[in-house]
């Protein structure tokens, strides 16, 4: 064999060795963004990359500009969603943030989130028993109005992943403080998972939460570091749906594109619970009689 043959055999092993590497930090760091944020901790600054904001607490959170187009943003040639909007143009104007998590204060009682996006709505359960601190968190936010007007700042097709809950669009924002990371080691992703990101360091999630909208969320099974704190109930395919929204300077459906969105889907408001969705009505099978109307009322019942 030739020294020319022998050399483009070790180049080709090196670089799917670094390809393999590559992926694989891909995963490590997925969900920890590409934007550095900042976060005030005891009145240290320190430096985050994605998941974490800071500051003392202001008056009510923002609200966005009417969406127009920027300059930089580009119409990709595959399919839109319809319930899509442009990005909105210019900087969002200062969010609600918090100097303290807040006290645990749920009460035994389940919770359930829907989530009114305009793409429709979907309804998760929250697993308070399991992760108290991050739906204590999560519920005070919401009821707060933090999330009002944001919309899914991240979409990461490697994994199935739609990202939200930063007010300031940049990867980079959070409520104020951190909320303790609450890990059994028996986490899985499966679809319609809702977790906590965080910066990949212990105990430092905040506001920002991700989906996962479909199987390839698997793929964070063995870094399986984020906080598991809800079930999607109803309306997974819209969660789907926004999964579809262009990434930002990727080829329409690249299974691999991780990054901004081209378009903007809107949290519009997250509303808390303690009833979830009805369960449908049975379909009746053949040689059920369909129950018929009593001609005469019903007595009230003594407590009437």
């Amino acid at each position: 064999m030739s020294k020319r043959k022998t050399r483009e055999r070790q180049l080709a092993k090196l670089a799917a060795r670094r390809a393999a590497e590559r992926r694989r930090r891909r995963r490590q760091r997925i969900l920890a963004g590409a934007v550095a944020g900042v976060v005030f901790i005891a009145g240290g600054v320190v430096a985050v990359l994605a998941f974490t904001g800071g500051g003392k607490e202001h008056k009510k959170p923002r609200a966005h500009k009417s969406p127009t187009p920027t300059a930089s943003q580009t119409t990709p040639s595959g399919p839109v969603p319809a319930c899509a909007k442009p990005l909105p143009s210019g900087s969002p104007s200062p969010s609600a943030t918090f100097a303290a998590e807040p006290k645990l204060a749920l009460e035994d009682k389940p919770y359930f989130a829907t989530f009114k996006t305009s793409c429709g709505d979907f309804v998760v359960r929250l697993l308070a028993d399991r992760a108290p601190h991050t739906v204590n968190s999560f519920v005070f936010l919401a009821d707060k109005g933090f999330y009002d007007h944001t919309y899914f700042h991240r979409i990461a097709n490697e994994l199935d992943v739609i990202q939200g809950g930063d007010p300031t669009e940049s990867g980079g924002g959070g409520p104020g403080y951190t909320i303790p990371d609450e890990l059994g080691g028996d986490e899985t992703y499966p679809p319609g998972t809702l977790a906590m990101a965080n910066t990949g360091a212990p105990n430092s999630g905040g506001s920002q939460f991700f989906v996962i909208t479909g199987p390839n969320g698997h793929g964070l099974d063995q870094n399986n570091t984020y906080t598991v704190f809800g079930k999607i109930v109803e309306g997974l395919d819209v969660a789907q749906l926004i999964q579809t929204d262009p990434v930002q300077g990727s080829a329409p459906g690249d299974p691999s594109s991780d990054g901004k969105p081209t378009f903007a889907i809107y949290i519009n408001k997250v509303v808390i619970s303690n009833t979830g969705p009805a369960a449908p009505s049975p379909t009746p099978t053949a040689g059920t009689p369909s129950a018929v109307p009593s001609e005469t009322p019903p007595s009230p019942s003594a407590s009437a």
